[in-house]
């Protein structure tokens, strides 16, 4: 197994023992940037196991590389957001850090609910730690700093720590920036001491056939279309565009589909396919290899209900969504 990790079949959470073949300390890394600090802790503890989540995606190419180079098996990297990945992908306790290496700082009040370090995630955070584990904080936004320590002690899970930071904290590409700007740069943890209870989430896994629904009928050679937006689960579907291919005489559509959820955001294809002279089938493509969450299945229901609206003489044979 490479460094690059896909989502791909099962029921999450991973388990992440048959993942890297080994046990040992689990430690997650938000927003690794390119790489060189996972690449020095990897190093540093070869009996350890090291996965990153960044949603950047010229950044993990960069952060694969420098993981290959560095010949380093103990590493995974993941593209999508640390919410959804400490929420889906690891079980209760199996952490021993989580690192948050100088995150956007969202400085306008306007704009703070969307810091990472707030207390709905140091509640999350919590029931992924073992007792004693760490959330690790490097910022150079002071008032960052200050509101995660108000956060986490709002919690009543946490204890504040301050001490040294490891030096290869202070040498990442940011970290470099500050310091050469004459920037402060600030460090924390915060140790779980046990009480979180745990959240309740739906259960997340790879279905044997992709979401669709079936119609009776005859797909319209054109139809206009509008953007179409959908409250769906605890989300929205947002159906930014359809297009007609070139293959099979025009009789299939592809609409353009972005799932935003709480902490999770999706861009997907759905199509729809004249699949005999009297049978539409509407689904969720592979391409992407897309996560099907609850809000996700909306993706064919918006469609299929879009498809009704505008032509009539459709029935519906069946949802399987």
């Amino acid at each position: 197994m490479g460094p690059w990790y896909v989502w791909r079949g099962g029921v999450f959470p991973i388990d992440w023992e048959v993942e890297f073949g080994s046990a040992g300390p689990l430690h997650f890394e938000i927003g690794f940037g390119d790489g060189r600090y996972t690449v020095r802790r990897a190093a540093a503890s070869p009996s350890e196991r090291f996965v990153g989540v960044e949603r950047s995606g010229a950044s993990l190419y960069r952060a694969i590389k420098r993981v290959r180079r560095a010949g380093l098996d103990n590493i995974r990297l993941l593209a999508g957001s640390a919410e959804f990945a400490v929420r889906h992908l690891f079980a209760r306790g199996v952490l021993e850090t989580i690192t948050v290496n100088f995150p956007d700082p969202w400085p306008k009040e306007r704009h703070r609910r969307n810091r990472l370090l707030k207390r709905s995630f140091f509640d999350l955070a919590a029931t992924r730690l073992r007792q004693g584990g760490r959330i690790l904080l490097a910022t150079d936004h002071k008032d960052y700093l200050e509101g995660a320590v108000a956060e986490a002690r709002s919690s009543d899970l946490f204890r504040v720590i301050e001490l040294d930071p490891p030096p290869a904290v202070f040498e990442t590409k940011y970290a470099l920036k500050w310091r050469s700007l004459g920037k402060p740069l600030h460090y924390r943890a915060f140790e779980y001491h046990g009480g979180a209870e745990e959240l309740s989430y739906p259960i997340l896994e790879r279905p044997q056939i992709m979401p669709h629904a079936l119609l009776t009928g005859v797909l319209a050679d054109r139809i206009p279309f509008k953007k179409q937006v959908l409250p769906f689960a605890d989300g929205h579907v947002i159906v930014h565009e359809a297009a007609q291919t070139l293959n099979d005489g025009g009789g299939r559509w592809l609409f353009r589909v972005t799932i935003d959820e709480p902490d999770l955001k999706q861009q997907l294809l759905v199509a729809v396919q004249q699949r005999s002279a009297g049978e539409l089938i509407v689904r969720l493509e592979s391409f992407g290899d897309p996560i099907v969450t609850p809000t996700a299945r909306g993706a064919i229901h918006a469609v299929t209900e879009w498809l009704l609206n505008q032509l009539p003489d459709l029935k519906v044979r069946a949802r399987n969504y």
